[in-house]
């Protein structure tokens, strides 16, 4: 502020600059939840994108499955080729299943939606719609598919955030029964991780509320590296739910380190890592209740 040095405003000039004397500067407002935003204040580009993942089972340690990143010059995803090889026959080559593309508005940093094409269906095509606060937090992913009787349903998840230490996603559906999905509570940690999930699944013999802890190591998710941290969304992987279960169907992107081990009941699935001197993941191994060998190997490229 600019102010005139003449005798008529020289008592407004001293009152002004006791006032700014005696009230304190104030201070810049610091997110509670960064892993929750991406930003260009946030976002910081990483040398070390995640360009490809490969995992397989023990029980069929010869089949591959893969997943190829593409990012544009901005660094920002832009695709995922999800797929397998199969290493018992003679010349292994990369089978495509499924292609996940991201959409971007001019130069935003996250998405503002996402198609999903699986090959065998290379006409039906589903695409996920993201909606963003202020801070780059996600607060709304919506899609359209149809229901049982062929007819148009949607399906949004609502993010509520209370800026302290829990994150609530809310879905709401219309043309299909909420029978058999789950209305989530997150608990989080200081670092930026989620130590619990509380799920709630809805059936009409009587909800089922399941939780989940969690727990990690010190070192870089490569995940919580990428533009769309937030935004990821991938299908359930062995086991059933995802071998992160349930991180990586719905949260996998926003934890801030790599996951150790995850609870339910008194079932525990524990995680050990490979790291580079940079503390980036070249391998993951998963480990099932009581197992001395892995049940699931990732390896990550860079």
């Amino acid at each position: 502020m600019k102010y005139s040095i003449i005798p008529a405003l020289l008592m407004i000039f001293m009152l002004s600059c006791n006032k700014e004397k005696n009230d304190p500067e104030p201070q810049p407002t610091i997110d509670p939840m960064p892993q929750f935003a991406v930003s260009a204040k946030t976002f910081a580009s990483s040398s070390r994108l995640l360009k490809r993942e490969i995992s397989y089972t023990k029980n069929n340690a010869l089949l591959k499955s893969v997943r190829m990143f593409a990012y544009d010059n901005a660094k920002r995803c832009t695709e995922i080729k999800i797929g397998t090889i199969d290493s018992s026959i003679a010349n292994p080559v990369f089978n495509l299943t499924q292609t996940l593309t991201f959409t971007y508005n001019g130069s935003d940093l996250v998405p503002s939606s996402f198609s999903s094409v699986k090959t065998v269906f290379p006409n039906l095509v589903t695409t996920f719609h993201y909606k963003y606060n202020s801070q780059g937090r996600k607060i709304s992913d919506s899609v359209r598919v149809k229901n049982q009787a062929g007819d148009p349903a949607d399906r949004v998840i609502h993010y509520v955030y209370d800026d302290n230490d829990k994150v609530y996603a809310i879905p709401v559906f219309t043309g299909f029964s909420m029978e058999n999905n789950s209305l989530d509570t997150l608990s989080l940690l200081a670092r930026g991780n989620i130590e619990k999930l509380v799920s709630r699944f809805i059936r009409a013999t009587g909800d089922q509320i399941i939780s989940y802890t969690f727990t990690y190591d010190q070192f870089v998710s490569p995940y919580n590296k990428l533009n769309i941290a937030n935004s990821l969304y991938f299908e359930s992987a062995a086991l059933g739910i995802g071998y992160n279960v349930p991180l990586e169907t719905h949260y996998m992107g926003v934890t801030t380190n790599n996951m150790t081990s995850w609870t339910t009941g008194n079932y525990t699935v524990s995680f050990h890592y490979l790291y580079t001197q940079d503390q980036y993941p070249v391998k993951k191994e998963m480990f099932l209740p009581g197992d001395a060998n892995p049940y699931q190997v990732t390896l990550f490229e860079y």
